[in-house]
């Protein structure tokens, strides 16, 4: 979705059909101009409708409101709008005041806690982070890749590289980090390593590349992602291996190559990460409704108890770049993780198998929160020389 000011206007006032409102709740997500056009607009309509909640207006008020509705040029459609809703909701309050003598306490307060439960879910999958700043963009490189160590080792050279993310993507992660180790309960794990949930989250953060070594003639040794017509490898296998730091997502990895290749070249073709996120999403199980997750449509395609093991399958259509790499539900701000998952690829779809024990019955309202977020961002060839 493009920057719109009137369909943003228009999804404050609550007018936008259920679709468009999923797409410019995603576009929020990610649009740091749209995200802060959202915040002035919603405070000045806070302001307005804060001079509603008053008992009496007085006619300074009154005249205060429409001045603030009839000199704002810059949003002409979003005031006329907006003044309708005014007198709307003043004739509403008044409505409502009379209605309520007839009903019971139980049912007024029923009344009142609605709309606050309206604006939590369309809220769903917004960042709501007290500490992390706004999710930086993707649009860009967002790991830093170094070659640490170039070593002979017998017959073979072993190249170890560095990768992790740079600094203001460490930032946002560390910060939403210890956001999400305190946002749900957490199912108990048999494996004590999983007790903690430091554990439990800080090896799901991982940073990753797709990469090709070259001699100094500028031929192909090996490469890790597709092969361009025409072009092969010197050599078809290759070993490597990877493990973490103490600083969440970092990785330093080790690909050893013979040494008659004679290495001269390390080439950066594809960035991919596993990171965190807060996205939420309700989801009613007697009406089951798709969902947006990173500009996609999901659909929930299964959600049935077999031999109390509740299945849930979800889909979207081909292989987004940016993805969950599987989901957990959270029942009562109780975060359970599935006992079994399986991702494929059908039929042009990514398909998501999960399978929770324990069930007899199908939860009626629940939350589906990704696992973990997987990137991929292509890249021009970053060279870096092995020396």
């Amino acid at each position: 979705m493009k920057c719109n000011s009137n369909l943003l206007e228009d999804y404050i006032e609550g007018f936008l059909e259920d679709s468009e409102q999923q797409k410019m709740e995603a576009h929020l997500q990610y649009c740091e101009n749209c995200q802060r056009e959202y915040e002035q607009l919603a405070n000045e309509q806070k302001s307005l409708f804060a001079q509603l909640n008053k008992p009496m207006m007085t006619h300074s008020q009154a005249d205060f409101i429409m001045q603030r509705i009839q000199t704002s040029t810059k949003r002409k459609k979003s005031w006329h709008t907006l003044k309708i809703s005014v007198i709307g909701a003043a004739v509403i309050v008044l409505s409502f005041a009379l209605y309520s003598l007839n009903r019971t306490p139980n049912e007024v307060a029923q009344q009142i806690d609605e709309p606050t439960q309206l604006a939590e879910a369309n809220s769903s999958g917004q960042k709501d982070l007290s500490t992390a700043e706004q999710v930086p963009s993707l649009n860009e490189p967002f790991l830093d890749v170094s070659i640490d160590e170039v070593v002979e080792n017998g017959d073979n050279i072993d190249i170890h590289f560095r990768v992790k993310f740079k600094d203001k993507y460490q930032q946002y992660y560390d910060d939403l980090y210890k956001e999400i180790r305190t946002r749900y309960q957490y199912k108990v794990s048999v494996d004590p390593l999983l007790l903690d949930t430091h554990y439990a989250f800080f090896g799901k953060m991982r940073s990753q590349i797709e990469f090709a070594i070259r001699n100094e003639a500028g031929q192909l040794i090996i490469r890790t992602k597709y092969l361009p017509e025409g072009e092969r490898p010197m050599i078809n296998i290759h070993s490597s291996g990877g493990r973490g730091t103490d600083v969440l997502g970092e990785m330093i990895y080790t690909t050893s190559v013979p040494r008659h290749t004679n290495p001269a070249t390390f080439e950066v073709l594809e960035m991919k990460a596993d990171v965190f996120d807060l996205y939420e999403t309700e989801v009613n199980a007697a009406q089951l409704q798709p969902f947006q997750f990173e500009n996609e449509t999901y659909i929930i395609d299964a959600l049935e108890i077999k031999q109390d093991i509740l299945h849930l399958q979800i889909s979207t259509e081909g292989e987004p770049e940016v993805r969950a790499s599987s989901w957990e539900m959270v029942i009562n701000d109780r975060l359970i993780a599935s006992d079994r998952a399986n991702v494929d690829f059908i039929n042009n779809r990514t398909v998501y198998k999960l399978q929770f024990d324990g069930y007899e019955q199908i939860p009626s309202t629940f939350k589906l929160v990704p696992v973990a977020v997987e990137i991929k961002k292509q890249l021009e060839p970053i060279v870096l020389e092995l020396d």
